[in-house]
């Protein structure tokens, strides 16, 4: 049975308004105190480095440079200096490619020209990069990230009283790796994604109650722009298509109702196009084509045939539930939400295993340099669901025993992330190479312990590539085979491949996708292996 909204639920019990008050006060504290946007100097990149600087790009090169397709980077104007502003991908027909879409420039927009209006007011440059535009995206993302809080709160007050919506909202802002996305790296996508799908949920679930074609319009628009954003979060699908079926009779019947309301799925389509059609341009500019698969220019791919499952979840290196093991307990709700909330199970359940699949399945499994398995982010919105069951469950149950240990669990689990971001920061966890020794011999200290550094396993990511998973040491754990005859030693790590069948089965999966002979391919990872272990 659904509970109908309060229609003030501040005024019914102001508890939620105030924790998303605290959650809000304590994220832009934590913006000031470290002050990411500050650039002392050419080399300080503030928050757009990394992946950011592609997100970014689309900004200054148009409304700065005024030249979206980066050409003015072969003849740059007087003074610019390209030290990483821009990091296009140069294509076979000589063009730049900006890899990532554009998306989350159209988020950053309206920071950018507040900060692009004000930059003279504050002694700096109009360049698109100064202090002033790095200090508006940071607050950006506090903003989508604060309206997200919001959003959620609405909606778990439709289902569950403000208490247990407070402890849930708390356990999502601090209990997850939300808040190092939503702060220290805050322009990153993920709290700009952990607001557009939570916006999605409520205008489905409001589009499904009346389904009318201002809302349709509304709803194909936001889910074009959430692929738009990132591409794979095309997986909300199921949140549209399942939403309330909670049997095989409901499903056909929801079939049905599509069928009957094809005018509304046209409808969404072409709201779902529209929002993309600047980014077809875009790509039609630079590639040729309309529809471009960009990171492919980075020779980035899928292998949906062998998913890294096991290690995306619990792997050392980035496993979620390692680096987040709050989100154990949403996913034991989503098993709850059956008896307590059956309109959410399917399309939950549907949504969380296709995403586990398809992030498992990126060249990059563990996405990179980043604080824990960062790609499920996202959806942390939706996985706040689940997560209120289980706080439901603990602290509306009879037996005070069970109250006490459950509350000492889910304060526990807060606390262990907000150590595990402290280490992070001080690259204790650190951001590519942990593994299971490093692990345990940094687990809640405050400071990097003796060998540390030299036990880290660093990914090759040039063989990733091509679907095969190599890591080296960082410590001198190779020097018997630097010492080695060049031959010796190259016959030494061969030998070493074909003792391992998990490689040597990764190495035949890609020189059969490459028609290359396998002895070949093995003498390739060898040299490839052997070079990068006596750093060469």
């Amino acid at each position: 049975m659904q509970v109908k909204p309060r229609k003030c639920p501040f005024r019914a019990n102001p508890l939620p308004s105030f924790t998303i008050l605290a959650i809000a006060v304590f994220y832009m504290f934590t913006n000031f105190l470290h002050h990411n946007w500050t650039r002392t100097g050419p080399q300080e990149r503030g928050v757009i480095h990394w992946d950011v600087i592609s997100y970014y790009g689309y900004l200054p090169a148009t409304f700065i440079y005024g030249d979206v397709t980066l050409k003015f980077l072969e003849d740059p104007p007087e003074g610019f200096v390209n030290d990483d502003k821009f990091w296009p991908s140069r294509l076979d027909n000589g063009n730049f490619l900006i890899i990532t879409s554009m998306g989350l420039s159209v988020l950053y927009a309206p920071f950018f020209f507040m900060a692009h209006a004000l930059a003279p007011l504050f002694g700096e440059a109009r360049d698109g990069f100064g202090s002033i535009y790095q200090f508006f995206l940071v607050i950006s993302a506090l903003v989508y990230v604060v309206l997200g809080f919001v959003l959620l709160k609405n909606l778990l007050l439709r289902y569950f009283k403000p208490l247990i919506t407070a402890v849930t909202l708390l356990a999502v802002a601090f209990g997850t790796n939300l808040f190092y996305y939503s702060t220290f790296e805050a322009a990153m996508p993920h709290s700009y994604n952990f607001f557009l799908i939570v916006a999605f949920l409520v205008t489905v679930i409001r589009w499904h109650e009346k389904p009318d074609v201002l809302r349709t319009l509304f709803t194909g628009a936001l889910f074009g722009f959430i692929t738009l954003v990132r591409p794979t979060n095309i997986l909300v699908i199921f949140i549209l298509i399942l939403w309330d079926v909670k049997t095989w009779k409901e499903f056909t019947t929801r079939l049905l109702f599509f069928l009957n309301k094809f005018h509304l799925v046209l409808i969404m389509l072409a709201a779902f196009i529209a929002v993309w059609i600047p980014q077809f341009l875009y790509w039609k500019a630079i590639t040729g084509h309309y529809l471009f698969f960009s990171y492919g220019a980075e020779e980035g791919s899928f292998y949906f045939g062998h998913p890294h499952i096991l290690e995306s979840l619990f792997s050392y290196k980035k496993g979620w539930f390692v680096y987040t093991p709050m989100m154990l307990l949403a996913v034991a709700g989503i098993f709850i939400l059956p008896k307590r909330l059956p309109r959410f199970f399917l399309p939950v359940l549907l949504l969380l295993l296709s995403m586990i699949y398809v992030q498992s399945s990126w060249w990059s499994w563990w996405f990179g340099g980043g604080f824990g398995l960062r790609a499920y982010i996202d959806i942390y919105g939706i996985m706040a669901v689940p997560l209120g069951v289980v706080v439901e469950r603990i602290l509306l149950h009879k037996r005070e025993l069970i109250r006490y240990a459950g509350l000492t669990l889910i304060t526990v689990l807060l606390v262990f992330q907000l150590v595990n971001t402290y280490q992070y920061r001080r690259n204790i966890i650190h951001y590519v190479g942990m593994n299971r020794t490093v692990y345990w011999m940094g687990f809640l200290k405050l400071k990097s312990p003796p060998g540390f550094w030299d036990k880290l396993t660093m990914p090759d990511y040039t063989l990733a590539r091509k679907g095969i998973y190599v890591t080296y040491y960082t410590g001198d754990q190779y020097r018997d085979i630097a010492e080695m005859e060049a031959q010796d030693g190259r016959e030494y790590v061969e030998s070493m491949i074909r003792d391992n069948m998990q490689l040597l089965r990764q190495i035949d999966r890609y020189a059969a996708r490459n028609q290359t002979d396998m002895e070949q391919a093995v003498a390739e990872v060898a040299e490839r292996m052997y070079l990068q272990m006596t750093n060469q």
